[in-house]
């Protein structure tokens, strides 16, 4: 009787010194934060990763996006200490072209350079935390049914901060920007985002009597070669999706957080006057073309690039009034 109960303590005590999976997550999450600290991303990245994912731990969320974000160059200082108050600086958000990442070097498609990549992988893991399907838009109602309020708002700040920076690097790279944040006055030949033949003529009347860089509707060379129809058409339509998805998810976190973010009362009125600018111009656009409200409210790739209400002339629409007016 004593050999067997001896196995039987020894097992026991084996077992319970193991440790469970919030146990792990929870040490998986200091270890990448020791990584990250360091400046280890892939570290905080390896550590993390062989976890598993954990799409209801708010704070391991936080961290996998913190990491992939650390992996495509971004810095929570820097973003604080030099690049947030550059946002609306030319407004509403040209000043995003400006921010410290938004430069770097792309030697092929926008969509298949690594640093983008791993920062839309940050967003997203943010953007669907708690496992939230591809085809639901991922709001913060929908986040708000996975986590507690507080949990909610740190993810949105984080997720705000990220489509800031993505969108300084779309808006760099397709606008064609200048060190200075003016569109059409980079490196390249183009003057406007994309073409805009299937945009509403309605739509287009305005866009050609605006008086910026982009009043050429007719022809696909005043556009960025990467964003035109010379492109496959649902290669394109991913691309100008990503840029929708981008800017409404960003029109739509920044006011609950713009006193946080915006210390400056002076650059939280420029933000909330360039809210104001961007909600005048969403009206403009819907009352002169009416399928242009999908658009505008469409806060998941999937959706943009599936749904048979979205068509290319509407996004271009959109393109046309949101994306020509908010990068000047």
């Amino acid at each position: 009787m004593t050999k067997p109960l001896i196995y039987f303590f020894v097992l026991m005590l084996f077992f319970s010194c193991g440790k469970n999976a919030d146990q792990k997550t929870a040490d998986a999450v200091l270890s990448a934060n020791i990584a990250l600290s360091k400046g280890n991303c892939q570290s905080a990245i390896d550590v993390l990763e062989e976890n598993g994912r954990v799409n209801g731990n708010a704070v391991y969320l936080k961290t996998l996006a913190s990491a992939y974000a650390c992996r495509a160059g971004y810095s929570t200082l820097t973003f604080f200490t030099t690049d947030i108050s550059k946002t609306v600086t030319p407004a509403p958000l040209g000043g995003t072209t400006t921010y410290s990442t938004s430069s770097a070097a792309v030697t092929t498609t926008l969509q298949n350079d690594s640093s983008f990549q791993d920062m839309q992988t940050a967003i997203n893991i943010l953007l669907y935390a708690g496992g939230i399907s591809s085809s639901t838009e991922p709001t913060s109602a929908e986040r708000k049914k996975h986590f507690t309020d507080s949990e909610v708002a740190d993810i949105d700040s984080q997720l705000l901060y990220l489509m800031l920076v993505q969108l300084g690097r779309y808006g760099y790279f397709y606008g064609d920007s200048s060190a200075t944040g003016a569109k059409g006055s980079g490196s390249g030949s183009n003057t406007c985002f994309t073409s805009y033949k299937n945009a509403h003529a309605n739509i287009q009347a305005i866009l050609t009597g605006a008086g910026g860089t982009c009043t050429d509707v007719a022809t696909t060379t005043s556009g960025h070669a990467q964003l035109v129809e010379t492109v496959t058409a649902a290669t394109r339509k991913t691309r100008l999706c990503h840029g929708v998805v981008l800017l409404n998810n960003i029109y739509v976190l920044l006011p609950n957080v713009v006193a946080s973010i915006f210390s400056n009362p002076a650059d939280q009125a420029a933000v909330t006057a360039a809210l104001a600018a961007v909600s005048g111009a969403k009206s403009v656009m819907t009352t002169q073309d009416t399928t242009t409200e999908t658009v505008s409210s469409t806060l998941n790739q999937a959706v943009c690039e599936n749904d048979t209400a979205v068509p290319v002339g509407a996004i271009e629409g959109y393109f046309a009034l949101m994306f020509e007016g908010s990068f000047q």
